[in-house]
């Protein structure tokens, strides 16, 4: 049975059985648990989240994690990632939405269910839903149409219940334009550099060097090493035990249709009046007399990439209003609508959304397309072949480390496995020893082999693309190195130290005598034979100053500097070196670049308005609710 399952990891039905083994080990472990006790998993008001629906959420979220990590995922990973916990966490969230849903009496129906589901590309095949495709898809996640459909309900129900929540979380024009000019302000500096290394009159002395070593014995200890041996197990040695048959590429095809669909487009250019979408009606009324007088122009043959430059109130205006080519997600819905509808060469009447009145032209429109399947069939083959082979790799890796369970010596599973131990050099837990040897990745094999014990044969590991079992062969720890060797790299650092202490001495001094006047710099520059350097025109988001490495900290003075305080009272310092800075010049964006950004600058800041809002409301709520856990799941 066991090389039964081996053989055929690569089947979804046997990968889904050894998910249901693999869960109930981990939540019920080999003895017995009370059942009642571990059926009430968490209590959110009177509402109870069932010890079933935990199993499922941990489930799931180990299942995303195998896919994200593969082979490398363990125990001791899951235990550092806190899934567990995190489970939990995500059924308390849901079940404080299901509480609130309820509250506001917020339900799916039917038919939005149905309708939702037949809009999911997945479920259909020549752009019609199917339903033995939606069986076979869902059996595929080791998920029921049951099961499925409630969770679409529940996500449809949080949709409808976060709109609104966050009804009426807007952004106005005046916010729009103060976050605009904040991020999009520019600034320069003046500053002076005193770099550690133009003090070379200092240097440790012998005494210095001796006391430094004989003081800090645990600072030149030489790095603990090891020695293994390690078989690898490498897809692509059993290349040629791969055999894709064309039922499987078919498969593959016919149940990833997304994988090798491109959605309908359309090529557009607009003009954009512009209108708040909470206007008044008259408002509302006159922007679109100023929109179908455009109209009439574009319809009597008006040159209409000239009338987008001359009429359009949108980012797009200076380029003719042209919008590249998009699918029916990329724009709001009204807008998609309307062009969508339309065919190469027709102009709109006005279209109204939250921006305001739009007339489109579509200049093409090209359909949904999908790779035909003679021509995807051969990137399916290769991506089943290194599924396949990455599988028998695996599983030749696995029998070897069955003969480690059954107490043979790492020799004797190195002639099961009819496989040549490679021994290395020692190395360091960086590996920089092992290059040469053919290790996928030398750092990563050194980490695990340091994670044994002497003696000790490692579990089954991936490494890059393939999988190894790692011998200990010898432990070697760490001993004082000779003071001659050492001798050189302790003057080296003692030296760099002062050196700093020096340059920051220094320039502390100078920044004391220059004040708060910035042509002062030049002075006491030119008193220290150091000469006032000048920084490219930078932002806050830019983070640092061009051509200081470093300089997060820098930047982020620069910007509390103006014509009142232009020097910064403190010295800097940036990957070890001092500076003393002052404000150049300092660049406000100007009003037809904040208007030209506006509109966007308002989605992102509504989009991260809203979002904020949502979490703080949930996290409100939870604070609100009387939860309790039982922390004998998680612990």
């Amino acid at each position: 049975m066991l090389r039964y399952l081996r053989e055929n990891t690569g089947n979804w039905i046997i990968k889904f059985f050894l998910g249901i083994i693999v869960i109930v080990f981990v939540f019920l472990g080999v003895g017995s648990m009370n059942a009642d006790k571990h059926n009430r998993v968490a209590t959110v008001n009177d509402h109870t989240i069932t010890f079933s629906e935990y199993r499922d959420a941990y489930q799931r979220m180990i299942q995303r994690l195998q896919q994200q990590f593969g082979s490398s995922l363990d125990d001791n990973l899951i235990k550092s990632l806190n899934v567990k916990q995190h489970a939990v966490n995500s059924l308390i969230d849901q079940k404080i939405l299901e509480i609130e849903a309820q509250r506001l009496k917020i339900v799916v129906s039917d038919e939005e269910l149905k309708q939702d589901l037949l809009s999911v590309k997945a479920f259909q095949k020549d752009g019609a839903f199917d339903m033995d495709l939606y069986k076979r898809v869902l059996g595929q996640n080791a998920m029921t149409p049951e099961t499925f459909e409630a969770m679409q309900r529940n996500t449809i129900r949080n949709t409808k219940l976060q709109r609104m929540v966050i009804n009426g979380i807007t952004v106005g024009n005046q916010e729009a334009q103060a976050w605009y000019s904040f991020n999009n302000t520019k600034a320069s500096i003046d500053y002076v550099l005193i770099d550690p290394v133009t003090f070379s009159d200092i240097s440790a002395g012998e005494e210095q060097i001796r006391s430094q070593y004989d003081d800090h014995h645990d600072l030149y200890m030489s790095e603990p090493k090891r020695k293994v041996a390690f078989l690898v197990f490498a897809p692509e040695d059993f290349e040629g035990q791969v055999k894709i048959d064309e039922t499987s590429i078919r498969d593959f095809y016919d149940q990833n249709p997304t994988r090798f669909t491109t959605p309908e487009q359309v090529e557009a250019s607009h003009v954009l009046i512009r209108v708040n979408e909470n206007a008044d009606e008259q408002t509302v009324a006159k922007a679109k007399e100023e929109a179908l007088i455009v109209y009439e122009k574009a319809v009597k043959a008006e040159d209409f990439s000239e009338l987008a430059k001359t009429y359009s109130q949108g980012p797009s205006a200076a380029s003719g209003g042209y919008l590249g080519r998009f699918d029916k997600n990329s724009m709001v819905k009204p807008f998609a609508d309307a062009a969508f509808a339309m065919n190469p060469g027709d102009i709109s009447q006005p279209v109204r959304t939250r921006f305001g009145w739009h007339i489109i032209k579509v200049t093409d429109k090209t359909p949904e397309t999908m790779t035909p399947f003679k021509i995807a069939k051969v990137e399916i083959q290769k991506e089943l072949a290194a599924s396949q082979v990455q599988d028998l790799a695996y599983n030749k890796a696995e029998d070897a480390y069955d003969a480690v369970l059954d107490g043979d010596s790492f020799e004797q599973v190195a002639l099961v496995a009819a496989k040549q131990p490679v021994n290395t050099p020692a190395f360091t837990a960086l590996g920089t020893e092992l290059k040469g040897l053919g290790i996928s990745d030398p750092g990563e094999f050194a980490t695990t082999a340091f994670s044994l014990v002497d003696n000790e044969i490692s579990e089954v590991k991936k490494i890059g693309n393939n999988y190894y079992l790692i011998h200990v062969l010898e432990q070697i720890d760490p001993k004082l190195l000779a003071y001659e060797d050492v001798k050189n790299e302790i003057a080296v650092n003692l030296t760099g130290g002062l050196q700093k202490q020096a340059a920051k001495k220094t320039a502390a001094s100078m920044l004391e005598k220059a004040g708060s006047d910035v042509t002062s710099l030049e002075k006491i520059a030119g008193d220290n034979h150091l000469k006032v350097e000048s920084s490219k025109m930078f932002t806050r988001n830019d983070a640092v100053v061009p051509g200081i490495t470093g300089s997060e900290a820098i930047a982020k003075a620069a910007f509390t500097l103006d014509e009142k305080n232009p020097v910064y009272k403190k010295v800097l310092e940036a990957s070890g070196k001092f500076y003393i800075i002052g404000l150049k010049e300092k660049q406000t964006p100007d009003a037809a670049a904040i208007t030209d950004n506006l509109e966007k600058v308002k989605l992102q800041l509504e989009a991260r308005k809203q979002q904020d809002y949502y979490s703080q409301w949930l996290a409100t709520r939870k604070e609100k609710a009387e939860i309790r856990i039982n922390t004998d799941i998680i612990n």
